[in-house]
């Protein structure tokens, strides 16, 4: 999720525990740790593919931000110890900001390692967009309250409940998901290739699906409650371009990406789309792997830029 969001579900979390004996250093502190996870951002890794793959990884592991946590926690201690008054509600605002951080972002579309160094394949339960409002406004109306007003019981209830409301919207995206997957059992173009659901920008209203096959894949668009057969766009995948080529950065995208890959060429080098996240023919992550020297041989990828967004064009082409 965006930093906004992060910062703003730190906030919360940090003051149900945290807001009585800690007063406003509590939600700084959830604040900080809400986003501290996303500093991996400014790591940078030898290829396009490391950077976009690593992204999500060590540092959103469950396992080493439980381990952080208490290191913070015996570090807090040593620095000030009079803070073993109140040592459980100490651990909570440190241990909660850090863990939901990872846990949000598992239900976006990208992917998130949540047990690295275990090798299994990111987690993506994929309903909310990276980027939702419905999602954040309560979150903030419950921080910046509890902000103004630390010692208000009033504000500390509404908090808690713009905290569980937030919960509740993530809930019934889950449920909206598991309902278009229903409807897809019935679909014999769902049913021939593999399936990814997701939600379109900014809403958990019109939901995206791709059915992954062979040579090509399908796009199509619905909602929970569509009782209508979906209207599929079919494009290539571009599958035999590869000829066989094969390498490790390859093998790496695969791996993310689940297989949700697009491949073209373009001036002579082979090109691979993450096609989970964006429109078609929008997509913000596509690598350059290979270059043509009779047959394709790996170089070190590089992020291809993004194209414009002609807004009117996509409306057209999927008739939305």
């Amino acid at each position: 999720m965006d930093s906004i969001t992060q910062i703003a579900l730190g906030t919360s979390v940090a003051g149900i525990v945290g807001i009585k004996p800690f007063g406003r250093k509590a939600l700084i502190a959830g604040a900080v740790l809400g986003t501290l996870p996303d500093l991996d951002v400014l790591l940078s890794y030898q290829t396009a593919i490391q950077d976009f793959t690593f992204h999500r990884g060590f540092s959103h592991s469950l396992l080493v931000l439980s381990a952080l946590s208490v290191a913070i926690y015996y570090l807090a201690l040593l620095v000030k110890p009079t803070l073993r008054t109140d040592n459980k509600a100490l651990f909570l605002v440190i241990f909660l900001p850090l863990i939901t951080h990872p846990l949000l972002d598992a239900f976006t579309t990208y992917g998130t390692q949540l047990l690295w160094p275990i090798n299994i394949p990111p987690v993506s339960w994929s309903s909310i967009f990276i980027i939702d409002p419905l999602y954040t406004l309560p979150l903030l109306i419950g921080g910046v309250g509890l902000w103004v007003k630390p010692r208000a019981i009033r504000w500390q209830r509404v908090n808690a409940i713009m905290l569980g409301i937030s919960c509740l919207y993530l809930v019934q995206s889950q449920a909206q998901r598991m309902q278009i997957k229903m409807q897809l059992q019935q679909d014999p173009i769902a049913q021939s290739g593999e399936i990814f659901i997701s939600p379109t920008p900014f809403n958990t209203l019109l939901w995206r699906v791709i059915s992954y096959q062979d040579n090509k894949y399908y796009v199509g668009f619905t909602h929970a409650f569509n009782q209508q057969p979906l209207s599929w766009q079919p494009f290539d995948n571009g599958r035999n371009l590869l000829n066989g080529f094969n390498s490790t950065e390859l093998q790496r995208l695969e791996w993310f990406s689940g297989g949700f890959l697009q491949f073209t060429e373009q001036e002579g080098r082979l090109i691979a789309t993450d096609l989970r996240v964006g429109l078609t023919p929008y997509y913000p992550f596509a690598f350059s792997l290979a270059k043509d020297e009779q047959q394709w041989q790996p170089i070190l990828s590089e992020k291809m830029a993004q194209p414009e967004i002609d807004w009117a064009k996509l409306l057209e082409l999927y008739q939305m």
